[in-house]
């Protein structure tokens, strides 16, 4: 058989491998979710669809750009662009396929995780990923200068889209990457309810020293390489999450789990990643021993996306914390019965209350999983002792001799185990594992003590587990709380949405803003705060001439203090001093103690020369 038949049939093998376990993720941690939305939320079977919900059901996939420079120190831009890209997409209310994802596929194809694939190859992975969308992309560097171009993949088809194409100063990076995040947007969607200087505006706060470093810390091999070039992007910009959110991950890679908490309380509630730094930050509180943090952490996420992973982790702490987590277990095993941990964490657990007859059964389940799990193995022997004849068990001061002679032997199978339940976390995202420290003291003493008075097993944590699972499920109520909006009255969905984008207001988040806002006009044509927040968003941006029309509008359809504020501070910046102040007369008229409107009062009044 000739090589190019044996590497299409071994390519086509492994995609239909890829198809199954990524599908598989996705679907799991999606219905897992659903039956608990189910238990809280009855009415969430009733609602509509996706498509009614918001997302436009574009999947896109960004890949790395080509460096079709010979300067090979400037790799690290190849890297940059689908950081970028991703980020702007994902705020026009596009599902993207993160760099994680990406990772995860290259991995189950044999692939390292660097490959650049052509076109054709990208065209299968995309297949297994679902992908609606596949971009392309290369760029070039001379003198100071980059050239970069683009081009979207449709995957129904495939037809490819035309080539687009930026170009300027190399300190003009980010403001060229969001040119062609605007413009992939508007090929994909030329229907996109946003404007484009919003979109254009988005990264005015990022240095472009912090981003090569965030994207440096990101891509180099060494963990402590990628520690330092992260160190230095917040220390550039102290508010960068998305740095401080892969400083964390790094230091939590390399076990240093204090520093690791530190970084990851850096990460804003209720954003984006702020659940997976939930996640971390509890497996770092359980392996300091601050298990009342751990717990916490966990229930925080378990309040909001109730996952396996979650609930595992949080019953451990609080188990260890000398309470009874032996419901969470239950529940857990009943979400996800094919996870032999979790039967193995129960079974553990039962054991602590003396209910051994129930502990045996959930070992069995275990067993029945997992056969050669020795671990599990011997703690069903000592569960039989415990049940038949406690007294037989072996005095601790007479097996300390056996344990020291046995150390050796014990920690190296524990290798096996360690590797057994990363092989079963990688084939069934609901195993986990636990940390090699952790792997190697449990088993140690599950093979040595397991007829000894003193053996005490420990929990398995879900540390490697499936890294899209929170992600996935945090999309899936957005969608959730979308459908619920659709089924309000249109005046009170409005409202919702606009105080939705009060919040991305606030925090700096324009693009998400805008698009609430447009979805509460859409909602109610008559929503005078969706006009007001829409003029704010634009005076951001300094799109001054849009910010006025949004609020007149506004103010057409009911006074608000709001929508006067943009008029003054767009007439200050002006110098337009009586029509500042005829704008924050009438808000002070609306709202008396409004100190926006006092400070800009208070600013008319400085320029004019009033005390």
């Amino acid at each position: 058989m000739p090589n190019s038949i044996i590497t299409s049939v071994v390519t086509e093998t492994r995609d239909r491998i890829v198809v199954r376990i990524f599908r598989a993720r996705f679907c799991r941690s999606f219905l897992l979710f659903a039956l608990a939305a189910l238990v809280v939320f009855p009415s969430f079977a009733q609602m509509q669809s996706t498509a009614d919900s918001g997302w436009d059901g574009h999947l896109v996939w960004v890949l790395p750009f080509e460096n079709n420079s010979s300067q090979a120190g400037l790799d690290w831009i190849g890297a940059s662009f689908p950081d970028i890209l991703d980020q702007r997409l994902t705020s026009a209310g596009f599902l993207t396929i993160r760099r994680e994802d990406r990772r995860y596929a290259m991995q189950h194809l044999g692939l390292p995780a660097d490959f650049h694939p052509t076109q054709a190859t990208a065209y299968r992975i995309a297949q297994t990923l679902d992908a609606d969308y596949v971009v392309f992309g290369n760029y070039t560097v001379a003198r100071d200068r980059i050239t970069a171009t683009v081009r979207a993949m449709e995957m129904r088809g495939p037809s490819m889209g035309p080539t687009l194409e930026e170009q300027g100063n190399l300190d003009q990076l980010i403001n060229i990457e969001d040119d062609l995040a605007w413009k992939i947007a508007m090929q994909i969607n030329p229907t996109l309810n946003l404007d484009e200087q919003t979109f254009l505006a988005a990264s005015r706060d990022l240095r472009l020293d912090a981003f090569e470093n965030y994207i440096r810390g990101l891509v180099e091999p060494s963990v402590e390489e990628r520690i330092g070039h992260l160190n230095k992007a917040v220390q550039i910009s102290p508010g960068y999450v998305q740095a401080w959110f892969a400083l964390g991950q790094a230091y939590f890679e390399n076990q240093q789990y204090e520093q690791a908490e530190a970084a990851f309380i850096k990460i804003p509630k209720g954003g984006r990643l702020s659940l997976e730094a939930m996640f971390y930050a509890g497996l770092s509180y359980l392996y300091t021993g601050n298990y009342a943090g751990a717990q916490a952490e966990f229930a925080a996420i378990a309040s909001v996306l109730p996952m396996p992973e979650v609930l595992n982790n949080e019953g451990i702490a609080v188990n260890r914390r000398g309470q009874n987590g032996t419901a969470f277990f239950q529940r857990i095993v009943e979400m996800d019965p094919q996870s032999p941990d979790y039967w193995f964490n129960l079974a553990v657990s039962e054991r602590r209350q003396k209910n051994y007859t129930a502990a045996l059964n959930a070992v069995a389940r275990s067993l029945a999983l997992r056969p050669q799990d020795e671990e599990a193995q011997n703690l069903r022997r000592n569960l039989t002792i415990l049940k038949d004849d406690p007294s037989s068990l072996v005095p601790s001061q007479a097996t300390a001799a056996e344990k020291d002679g046995s150390a050796k032997e014990t920690i190296s199978g524990s290798e096996d185990s360690s590797q057994a339940g990363s092989a079963s976390a990688t084939s069934n995202p609901g195993t986990s594992a636990a940390t090699p420290d952790e792997a190697s003291t449990s088993s140690a003493q599950a093979s040595s003590d397991a007829a000894s008075a003193d053996y005490e097993p420990l929990e398995r944590i879900a540390r490697a587990y499936d890294e899209s699972s929170l992600r996935q499920g945090a999309f899936a109520i957005e969608q959730m709380n979308a459908m619920k909006l659709h089924s309000l009255p249109p005046a009170e969905r409005a409202r919702r949405l606009c105080q939705q984008g009060r919040e991305y207001v606030n925090d700096g988040l324009l693009l998400e803003a805008e698009r609430q806002f447009q979805l509460a006009v859409a909602a109610d044509p008559n929503s005078a705060a969706a006009y007001a927040g829409l003029s704010e968003v634009h005076e951001y941006v300094g799109s001054v001439k849009i910010a006025q029309q949004e609020a007149n509008k506004s103010l057409q359809t009911q006074p608000n203090a709001a929508a006067y504020l943009v008029l003054a501070r767009i007439a200050l910046s002006q110098r337009s001093l009586p029509d500042a102040r005829k704008n924050v007369d009438e808000a002070l008229r609306l709202e008396p103690n409004n100190s926006a409107a006092k400070g800009i009062l208070q600013a008319i009044q400085a320029q004019q020369g009033q005390p």
